[in-house]
Formats: structure tokens, C-alpha cells, sequence
């Protein structure tokens, strides 16, 4: 029995839309140099497993769209986190404050290179969100870091364009 018409063209289109998915699939690797030493990376738990980890995935999430043959190393040398963190009088539990003068901050340095190790592009950022509360999304989100990977990836789509249409 031959397969409807509209099952055709998907089976037919299935290998192209996996090549084309990976055409793009660029490497990322991020480094924290000396974190210890942050401004900001307060937190409740493990620092590693709470900021370090999921902003690294998010970047790597991001190299994503990169052309394959592109590798991307990114070493963040300073994270402050958007707020502040505080203990509240009596309670003895601290509490992150949240205001207009504790934008999110994240220095790194980068350097895009091709398949032969070649340097695209190179620079160091001063990554900064100083209206990081007028964003109705995040301010309705309320997932970790939130701020933080909205100010990374506004920083990744400015400095890494998407070449596709």
C-alpha cells in the first residue's frame, strides 16, 4: 500500500531539515576564571551547580546556531549577579534585594576561530543589563538566572548575528 500523499512529502523532508539542523551546531566551551574572586555569585547551595553550570549551558545552548566548523572558548573572568544579597533584619535568612541599581553584570573575554584554528573574531565584553527590570518577561519569569541569560543571549545575538535568513 503507498503511503498518503502528505506522509510522503514528510518522509521526503525529514533528511533535509536534519541537514539543514545540522548545518549549524558550533562547539562552546566557557571557562570561570577564578570565581571565587566574583563580584556577586551569592547563592544558596552550590555555586557551581546553581550559576556556573546553567550559564554555561545557556552559552553552549546558543553556540548551537554557530556554523559547525566554528568553535567558540568563552573565559568569564567576573559575574554580579542582578540584585543584592542580604541578610533582612531579625529573620536571620538572607534574601536577594532586587533594585534598579543592582543590574546584572558578566565580564568574559572571547575568541571565535574556524575549523584550521584561525581567529573570526576576538574581543573582550563588558556585559551589563542596566534595565533588566523593564523586561515584562522576566519580570513575570521566575526561573534562576533569568536576567542573567537574557542579558547573555541579547549579548550573543549582537556580537554572533545568525547568518540564516
Amino acid at each position: 500500500m503507498m503511503p498518503s500523499l502528505p506522509w510522503r512529502r514528510a518522509t521526503l523532508a525529514a533528511p533535509l531539515l536534519c541537514a539543514l539542523g545540522s548545518a549549524h551546531a558550533g562547539t562552546v566551551t566557557v571557562e570561570f576564571l577564578h570565581p571565587e574572586n566574583y563580584t556577586d555569585v551569592h547563592v544558596e547551595g552550590d555555586v557551581n551547580v546553581q550559576v556556573l553550570q546553567p550559564l554555561a549551558q545557556g552559552l553552549k545552548r546558543l553556540g548551537q546556531r554557530l556554523p559547525a566548523d566554528q568553535t567558540l572558548a568563552i573565559q568569564v573572568s567576573n559575574i554580579d549577579l542582578a540584585g543584592d544579597w542580604r541578610p533582612p533584619p531579625r529573620l536571620g535568612l538572607e534574601v536577594r534585594v532586587m533594585t534598579p541599581a543592582s543590574w546584572p553584570r558578566i565580564d568574559l573575554h572571547y575568541q571565535l576561530k574556524d575549523a584550521s584554528g584561525r581567529d573570526l573574531q576576538a574581543g573582550d565584553a563588558e556585559i551589563k543589563d542596566m534595565g533588566y527590570q523593564d523586561n515584562i518577561t522576566t519580570l513575570i519569569d521566575s526561573t534562576p538566572l533569568r536576567y542573567e541569560q537574557k542579558m547573555l543571549r541579547d549579548w550573543f545575538n549582537r556580537t554572533f548575528p545568525d547568518p540564516r535568513p
